[in-house]
């Protein structure tokens, strides 16, 4: 087989495992997720990484070295925070993103998006910084780029899509199908929640969700996500996220 690199790099919770597990499957390719590309010592002549990480120089000249082709997936700002605050009840590795940079505070586990802690943390610079991932490498004009969005609505197609654009011979045979959510809702750190975009309204309330806009309106604009007038209380945004929680407790 001919050397294919394909790196994954974006803002955690957008669909970064699901894509790498699926990519590597189908076109054949030894998968490595790290928390900091400096750990990747050995890199195969077909693999493919997943990272959360600037775009920076250092780390441009890793991928043009190596010959990856990269990979950037965008999701909804507020969609990304509100699987966060999930997520990081169940995982502690999640002190790793970007090295400590994404500053979540270990006040915000458990927090509900209804709570003055997630507020704070939303507008907070550790925000900016996890959020800014995928932003960044959206700039990158030679990336491939998708949204989690359109991954969601159109799973099979999409996926196969993307696999062909890294090798247009790829065919599914039954992988697209095996990685659903009930499959990431099972892993040991139960990396898949709910995996429906727009989630983010039935549980931030406007007021919440325009602070958090606007402290990151560039970001929301060239990403092309908007956050428009909604009602919700915060005591039925609060219920909901107990229904959604108490749920996934269910599941497991």
């Amino acid at each position: 087989m001919n050397s294919l690199r394909v790196a994954v790099i974006s803002t955690p919770r957008s669909g970064n495992t699901w894509v790498r597990s699926v990519l590597g499957d189908i076109l054949k390719l030894e998968q490595l997720a790290v928390h900091n590309y400096a750990e990747l010592k050995s890199i195969p002549d077909r693999a493919i990484v997943q990272v959360h990480w600037y775009r920076e120089p250092g780390f441009q000249r890793f991928l043009r070295d190596y010959g990856f082709k990269t990979l950037v997936l965008a999701r909804h700002p507020l969609d990304v925070l509100v699987s966060v605050l999930n997520f990081i009840r169940h995982e502690p590795l999640t002190a790793r993103w970007l090295e400590g940079n994404a500053d979540i505070p270990p006040s915000l586990v458990g927090q509900p998006p209804t709570s003055k802690e997630f507020l704070r943390y939303a507008t907070s610079w550790g925000a900016e910084n996890l959020l800014s991932i995928s932003y960044q490498w959206w700039h990158d004009a030679d990336a491939v780029k998708v949204r989690y969005e359109q991954l969601v609505q159109q799973p099979p197609q999409t996926l196969l899509q993307l696999a062909q654009m890294f090798d247009p011979a790829a065919r599914d045979q039954g992988v697209i199908g095996r990685y659903d959510l009930p499959f990431f809702q099972n892993l040991p750190n139960r990396h898949g929640w709910q995996g429906r975009p727009g989630l983010w309204r039935e549980l931030i309330v406007y007021v919440d969700a325009r602070n958090i806009y606007n402290r990151h309106r560039r970001l929301f604009e060239v990403m092309n996500y908007s956050v428009r007038p909604y009602l919700l209380s915060r005591a039925s945004a609060l219920r909901r996220w107990n229904e959604l929680t108490a749920e996934h407790q269910l599941l497991l």
